[in-house]
C-alpha cells in the first residue's frame, strides 16, 4: 500500500519547486500493522497556543534558513520523539494554508517502519494512531466553538478525538490520494 501511495504523491523535488515559498511543514506518519495508520497529536492545552487541545500533525514554521523537510523532521523530533531519516519520506500532498492563517504548509508523508512509539513532549497532550480504514465511518460534522462562537465543521469524529479543521482537510487529501 505504501509503494502505491508514493507513486501518487508529489515526489519531494516537485513538491519543494512548486512550493518552496511555503513557510511551514508538517509531518504525516503512516504505519503499516494490520493495516495503514496515521500519527495524530492532542497539542497540550496551552493559553498562548490558539490551537490548544486541537488533534493536529507534528509541524510548524520554518526556522532561518532551514529547508522544509528538515522543518518536518524538527518539528516532529520536537512534539513527539520521533526522528524521521531521510529514506522514510513517501512524498508530499499539496501544500495547503489553513483557514485562518496567511501561511503555506507543505505536507510531507513518511512511512514509519519502526517499533519506537511517539513521545509526547510539552507541546504534546498525548498521541494516537488512528487507522485510515477507520475515518470514513467517523466522518460527520461537529459543534466546534471558536472564538466565543459554536461552529458547525466537518470533522471525524471518534470518541473523545475530533480531528476537524486544517487536520480533517489533510486527512481528506490523503484518502482522495489513496482511492
Amino acid at each position: 500500500m505504501l509503494d502505491r501511495l508514493r507513486e501518487r504523491l508529489l515526489a519531494v523535488d516537485d513538491a519543494l519547486a512548486l512550493y518552496g515559498s511555503a513557510t511551514a511543514a508538517v509531518a504525516i506518519l503512516l504505519r503499516e500493522r494490520g493495516g495503514l495508520a496515521v500519527l495524530v497529536q492532542e497539542r497540550a492545552a496551552r493559553e498562548s497556543d490558539p490551537w490548544s487541545g486541537q488533534w493536529s500533525f507534528p509541524g510548524g514554521r520554518r526556522e532561518g534558513g532551514e529547508l522544509l523537510p528538515e522543518t518536518a523532521r524538527r518539528e516532529t523530533e520536537e512534539e513527539v520523539g520521533l526522528f524521521l531519516p531521510d529514506g522514510e519520506v513517501l512524498g508530499c500532498l499539496e501544500a495547503r494554508s489553513p483557514g485562518n492563517l496567511q501561511i503555506l504548509v507543505l505536507p510531507f508523508v513518511f512511512a514509519w517502519t519502526r517499533d519506537e512509539e511517539p513521545r509526547p513532549g510539552p507541546e504534546v497532550a498525548s498521541t494516537a494512531w488512528v487507522p485510515l480504514a477507520d475515518l470514513p465511518r467517523t466522518r460527520t460534522t461537529a459543534k466546534i466553538r471558536l472564538r466565543g462562537r459554536e461552529l458547525a465543521m466537518p470533522a471525524f469524529v471518534d470518541g473523545r478525538r475530533t480531528i476537524w479543521g486544517f487536520t480533517y482537510r489533510l486527512l481528506e487529501d490523503l484518502l482522495t490520494t489513496l482511492q
